[in-house]
């Protein structure tokens, strides 16, 4: 009878700490969460400018909200050694890719595209780093040598480049528990955009943003017809020519 008493005492205890443990973890990780949802809410809107339909930023009422850095702080004091799945891992560096970049452009006051933030030498995107767990890292560092190879082509659709053809900002914080149906989302509404993301024409082609062309190798190794299928298999076969939009670096502002 004692024995029994034991083991159900301690599965007890360990049904318990599995209950509780993703919750801590991912609380402790992720602080700036709820403060991030708020600020993308409040300043991120529906624009249609120059006929591209895009989330627009208020970068100006962002830059004063005294909630930014608050937000940019404490993603800058998480160490991401301490994130131990690959969901928090990826929903931490897309949130400081789009966040640094906000905080890039609301720093400076650019007010025309982010490209005019670099120079001859290094690109906007090289040239501003920030330090995060002692470490250095720039836009590109975060995008091309940490998010990239995570092996995840959607992320595509979810980092944002502070221009008017990148993929939209969403108005939501990424978060480790919803990053599956967050992700999927965001490439339905890129491929749903006929302004910038995807449109059928004509001549049995398809044109596509510009992304996919520049980071190709991320989508099936080059077979861009075969991983829109999984989108788009009525628009695709195989004699459909693959076209991309022009792309536009002015600043995604509202």
């Amino acid at each position: 009878m004692l024995n029994q008493q034991v083991d159900i005492m301690k599965n007890l205890l360990l049904a318990l700490s599995l209950m509780l443990s993703p919750i801590a973890v991912l609380a402790e990780a992720l602080p700036f969460e709820s403060d991030l949802d708020g600020l993308l809410k409040d300043h991120v809107k529906p624009v249609n400018r120059n006929g591209i339909d895009y989330n627009g930023v208020n970068y100006a009422a962002w830059g004063e909200d005294p909630r930014h850095p608050e937000v940019r702080d404490a993603i800058l004091a998480t160490d991401p050694a301490s994130l131990s799945s690959r969901e928090e891992k990826l929903a931490y560096w897309i949130n400081t890719y789009n966040v640094l970049t906000i905080d890039l452009i609301t720093r400076s006051g650019e007010e025309e595209s982010i490209k005019n933030l670099g120079n001859l030498l290094n690109s906007a995107w090289d040239k501003h780093t920030w330090n995060i767990a002692g470490e250095a890292h720039s836009l590109n560092n975060i995008e091309h040598d940490i998010i990239r190879s995570m092996n995840e082509p959607r992320i595509h659709f979810a980092v944002n480049c502070a221009a008017k053809s990148c993929p939209d900002l969403r108005a939501e914080a990424y978060s480790a528990d919803k990053l599956e149906a967050q992700l999927e989302e965001q490439t339905t509404l890129t491929l749903g955009n006929a302004s910038k993301g995807y449109m059928v024409e004509k001549d049995n082609s398809v044109r596509v943003t510009k992304i996919m062309d520049w980071y190709a190798e991320d989508f099936n190794q080059n077979d861009l017809k075969l991983w829109l299928e999984t989108y788009r298999p009525d628009d695709i076969d195989a004699d459909t020519k693959i076209r991309f939009f022009n792309y536009d670096w002015s600043l995604n502002n509202q």
